[in-house]
């Protein structure tokens, strides 16, 4: 429904631009950004340039590696296809509690901040609940990993004192923060160190998945 609202309101600008031109023959069109397209197929499930556009635009995952733009684009899109692959495994056999949706969502918008968050809002013709959709895929195909990989990964002593050594340590000095003994993080770190194991793990799987999907991208779509 929210697609139909953006899409409308783009042709409402363009109409404006032509009418604001003078209707002449020669004058010029405004160039407007309301290009949408099908920019990935997953087993016949549909990502848009606008999903992608949105689930970038609002943080879904981090993208602070990406170079520009049409990089972060591809980035969001390949974690997209990722999550489509996991979520065919078990969309009938699991779903999201309502509450732990709102929750990852009010805490999302909180980091964009208010009028960051609204802003973009009104850029795509949003309203907050039109997120949730993309919030109940994040947080399911993580809920699937967690519960497929999470359980079975063990971290020793010896491992998270060589990650307070090797890189705890270092990454604080190197912000300026003032750095912790261990016995104060061992949780923490273990925590880091089962999401990096555990994020080994599943990207293998992942791979796995995409070669048994039936997957057709479109790059050229994303330029758009």
């Amino acid at each position: 429904m929210f697609f139909r609202r953006y899409l409308c309101r783009a042709a409402a600008v363009i109409a404006a631009a032509v009418l604001g031109a003078g209707g002449g023959a020669s004058a010029s069109i405004r160039q407007v950004d309301v290009v949408n397209c099908v920019v990935a197929e997953v087993n016949s499930q549909m990502i848009t340039l606008v999903d992608v556009k949105i689930v970038d635009a609002f943080g879904f995952f981090e993208t602070e590696a990406a170079a520009g733009p049409l990089e972060r684009r591809r980035f969001v899109l390949e974690k997209m296809i990722d999550q489509k692959v996991v979520l065919d495994l078990a969309r009938e056999k699991a779903s999201v509690d309502p509450a732990a949706a709102a929750a990852e969502l009010s805490g999302m918008l909180a980091k964009i901040g208010k009028e960051e968050a609204q802003r973009r809002l009104d850029e795509f013709g949003l309203e907050p609940a039109d997120l949730l959709r993309y919030v109940d895929e994040k947080l399911l195909s993580e809920m699937i990993i967690n519960g497929r990989f999470g359980r079975g990964v063990g971290v020793s002593l010896e491992e998270m004192e060589s990650f307070y050594t090797q890189t705890y340590k270092p990454e604080r000095v190197k912000k300026g923060l003032e750095v912790m003994p261990l016995v104060e993080v061992l949780d923490a770190l273990e925590s880091e160190i089962r999401k990096a194991k555990v994020e080994s793990q599943s990207a293998d799987w992942i791979k796995k998945l995409r070669l048994e999907a039936e997957i057709v991208i479109r790059p050229d779509c994303l330029k758009n």
